[in-house]
């Protein structure tokens, strides 16, 4: 499996060999929290091996010259803001490892969420090394993007597993490995806080033994 495919939204994912085990179990912690699961994520958390976005930052079609500020939150309006995501991977540890990207969306605090509209968004992912950089990047100016995949549904209370597969680092890479990608949408409006707390909310790259 190629990097990219990490980012790609277009195949359904299953869970790859030997990735439950690197996740707890239901606890009763979880049971009473109620979060969204997947075939990953058992009971709806994270795990203690994961990757938080380093850098969340809005660009506008409207705007396509302003520089928008980085934020913990992520905006997305009907064919105008959208929100890149960076994720930094540790090279080292993620050598002979599996990758799994997912999007968190609990349904149970609306504080941490607004929503409106059927659900359809874009995963634009970018070229692999290359990201947003605050202060600088618009939405003129994005990184190199990486094909044209199709709309998915993401809908509150659920939880989805993008993709997942070999993170493919090569041993020997030094520092981080930077994938990135945009989410926008042309019928709804989102605005989530990133968070990884209690019931995780947004995007996160869960990684196990291979």
């Amino acid at each position: 499996m190629q990097l990219i495919t990490i980012l790609a939204f277009a195949l359904p994912a299953l869970a790859a060999p030997g990735v439950e085990g690197m996740f707890r179990r239901p606890s009763p912690v979880a049971k009473q929290l109620n979060c969204p699961t997947n075939e990953i994520q058992k009971d709806g958390l994270l795990g203690d091996n994961y990757v938080n976005p380093s850098l969340l930052l809005p660009i506008s079609a409207s705007e396509p010259d302003k520089v928008f500020e980085s934020s913990s939150w992520a905006t997305i309006t009907p064919n105008d803001k959208c929100t890149i995501f960076n994720l930094e991977l540790p090279a080292e540890q993620t050598v002979n490892k599996n990758c799994s990207l997912v999007f968190d969306f609990p349904g149970c605090d609306s504080s941490r969420y607004r929503f409106q509209g059927p659900g359809n968004f874009l995963f634009q992912p970018y070229a692999i090394g290359s990201g947003a950089v605050a202060g600088n990047t618009t939405y003129n100016n994005q990184p190199q993007k990486l094909g044209n995949l199709p709309s998915r549904q993401l809908l509150p209370g659920n939880s989805y597993v993008i993709n997942t597969g070999s993170c493919e680092v090569p041993a020997g890479t030094p520092g981080v490995v930077t994938f990135a990608g945009s989410l926008c949408s042309a019928d709804s409006t989102l605005a989530f806080h990133q968070d990884s707390n209690e019931c995780p909310l947004g995007f996160f790259l869960l990684i196990s033994d291979a």
